[in-house]
């Protein structure tokens, strides 16, 4: 019996008259159409969708009809658009238009492995309404008149953030989540925008870049860092740096970073057992008058952790 198209492998073999010939078959690609009425509860009054997906063979391809904004957060794996395919990582950000096929495929199958992808999720006609509703909204629109699905790199761990927020906001029903939901929606379309300012015209403008600077010292402020450094990330002298980071924060930048130290200082201090000492080298300082290096945390200095953080307030920073 002759095999149909729906069974004959790649490597399977058809008699003929005096050859043996090989036939390939390409299998049919399918493409099925997610709807946003999957997702959304009230299609005309409350269109967003938020979820943390670890990503498997099981969807298929597919478009939709609403605006998808998809971050990779863990893993590795693949991204299919048509007959595209992507190597994809943590911190690669797509934003998916209405029509566009994709699917994503994790790396590998084993569970500590995983790629883990957040999705936001929203109707078109909710999105113009929302842009339409806000002051300087229509400086987004450009992310509504894509017609091509769009790929991003998240340097700082922006755009992370604002998909960590949204899922955790969307995750539990609380007093105010629909508004804050709608909150975190326009930052994170904000983030993308600015991200992909920066990606089309190349060097990012100050403002962003300086957006990337801030980003840097909250999230690596444990480390020693230099005004030389951190120009360099703006491409411009360390002089003109001072005044751009004045300007901005309206603090000097080791002030800033002292800041932000004091202020995990203090958390680490509240919500925590650690020693002065550990917590002090957490952050940034390696060393603390010998009188405090040893003094276990009382539930009174947990309570007065700004006080107690005094003596991180002399240290000096790094060089």
């Amino acid at each position: 019996m002759i095999n149909t198209p729906g069974n004959l492998g790649e490597s399977d073999i058809l008699p003929g008259n005096s050859d043996i010939a090989r036939i390939i078959i390409m299998p049919k690609r399918t493409v099925r159409l997610l709807s946003g009425r999957e997702y959304f509860n009230n299609w005309d009054d409350f269109s967003i969708f938020v979820n943390r997906n670890a990503e498997s063979y099981e969807l298929t391809e597919h478009h939709h009809d609403f605006l998808e904004m998809s971050y990779v957060s863990e893993g590795t794996g693949y991204h299919h658009t048509g007959d595209e395919v992507m190597p994809v990582s943590a911190g690669d950000l797509f934003v998916i238009p209405i029509g566009a096929s994709h699917v994503f495929r994790p790396g590998s199958t084993a569970k500590d492995r995983q790629l883990i992808v957040y999705n936001c999720l929203t109707s078109m006609e909710n999105a113009t309404k929302i842009l339409e509703m806000v002051p300087g909204g229509d400086e987004l629109g450009r992310l509504l008149a894509f017609n091509e699905i769009m790929h991003y790199r998240d340097r700082d761990g922006e755009a992370k953030g604002w998909f960590e927020r949204l899922y955790r906001e969307y995750s539990v029903e609380r007093t105010g989540r629909e508004t804050a939901l709608y909150a975190g929606m326009l930052q994170l379309m904000i983030c993308i925008i600015r991200i992909h300012e920066a990606t089309v015209e190349g060097a990012p403008p100050p403002a962003v870049g300086m957006d990337h600077v801030l980003s840097m010292l909250h999230g690596h402020y444990s480390r020693p860092f230099t005004v030389e450094e951190l120009a360099g990330e703006l491409g411009i002298g360390e002089r003109q740096f001072q005044r751009l980071f004045v300007k901005h924060t309206g603090l000097t930048p080791i002030k800033y970073l002292q800041r932000i130290r004091i202020q995990e200082a203090c958390r680490l201090l509240r919500s925590s057992h650690r020693r002065i000492h550990d917590i002090s080298g957490a952050v940034g300082y390696q060393s603390l008058p010998s009188s405090t290096v040893d003094r276990p945390l009382s539930q009174a200095a947990a309570r007065q952790g700004w006080r107690v953080c005094a003596p991180l307030l002399r240290q000096p920073l790094p060089a």
